[in-house]
């Protein structure tokens, strides 16, 4: 099985002329010495197709995953050089996770130890390495890092040996209008946290869940465009310190609170008030509806926008 790959032009995943996957890949040949009149019979003996079908998908067709990555091992390049933010400046009114196709999915592709986002339609669970539904690109659901995607061996390589699908198509992402808030999720929790991690990245952003501060210390804070974070920790410690850090490491980042444990006096009111006074933060008490926690964390992106444009 073979995966369609395409990049959203602003018409909701159909391409008009020129698609954002083929101008890039025209402009690779076109480093290369090899003029536009001459990249459509260039492609069709790398790619072992016809020169009509190599004309379509320069007009903006959809390429399948092989071709792409055939055409840049061609070249010696990289799918981040070809496709990174600095490969080609265009613009879109869209992305392929607003076009309102519910069995589509935020996704990671892990492609020559490259991590691009892309969005995915998932195909049938696939029972055994060896079936005709698994030879191409596969998806597997990691609780932290959400839906990843590559070849079933470099994801059971990385220890994701459990359920993997079928990937039917898979839409790269114009790196250049990629704006998804990056929202870390800390809660010692592992199902609490996992879960949140999902609702968000469903949602469109990028969330990443983390059960202790050390897990989150481990990456820089400035990946995280917001927190979630809950009052009481491990060992009955309380957010306080990591808090503070990320306050003093992020002034303007949104920072929810949260915790279910106020009425059984395991969270201190005190503490609580605390922080609620020094460090800016939002609040909200378990079981909170995600919804409402979501439109809470857009809002506070929404008003440190005009800082950041």
């Amino acid at each position: 099985m073979n995966t369609d790959i395409q990049v959203d032009d602003g018409q909701d995943g159909v391409s008009t002329g020129f698609s954002w996957a083929s101008a890039c890949l025209s402009a690779l040949l076109e480093r290369h010495g090899i003029p536009s009149r001459h990249q459509a019979t260039e492609i069709a003996h790398i790619c072992a197709i016809s020169v009509s079908q190599a004309r379509r998908k320069l007009r903006g067709a959809v390429w399948l995953f092989d071709e792409v990555q055939t055409i840049c091992h061609h070249f010696g390049e990289s799918l981040d050089t070809v496709f990174g933010s600095s490969a080609l400046q265009t613009s879109s009114t869209s992305s392929p996770a607003s076009t309102g196709h519910s069995n589509t999915y935020p996704a990671t592709l892990l492609i020559d130890d490259q991590k691009m986002p892309c969005d995915i339609q998932l195909g049938p669970l696939c029972t055994s390495a060896r079936d005709t539904a698994c030879q191409g690109l596969v998806a597997f659901h990691d609780q932290f890092e959400g839906w990843l995607v590559g070849g079933i061996q470099r994801l059971q390589k990385g220890g994701h040996t459990g359920a993997h699908y079928a990937v039917e198509q898979l839409q790269l992402r114009n790196p250049v209008d990629q704006t998804r808030a990056r929202i870390a999720v800390l809660d010692d929790d592992i199902g609490s946290a996992g879960a949140l991690t999902d609702w968000f990245n469903e949602v469109g952003y990028e969330a990443h869940a983390y059960t202790s501060t050390e897990a989150l210390l481990a990456r820089p804070l400035s990946e995280h465009d917001a927190f979630v974070v809950d009052l009481i920790l491990g060992g009955g410690q309380t957010s306080q310190s990591i808090v503070e850090r990320i306050r003093k490491e992020q002034p303007e980042a949104p920072i929810v609170l949260l915790t279910g444990q106020l009425k059984d006096g395991t969270a201190s009111e005190a503490t609580l008030a605390t922080i609620l006074r020094t460090q800016g933060v939002t609040f909200f008490e378990k079981p909170v509806r995600p919804a409402v926690l979501t439109a809470a964390i857009q809002s506070s992106l929404d008003r440190l926008a005009p800082h950041h444009a």
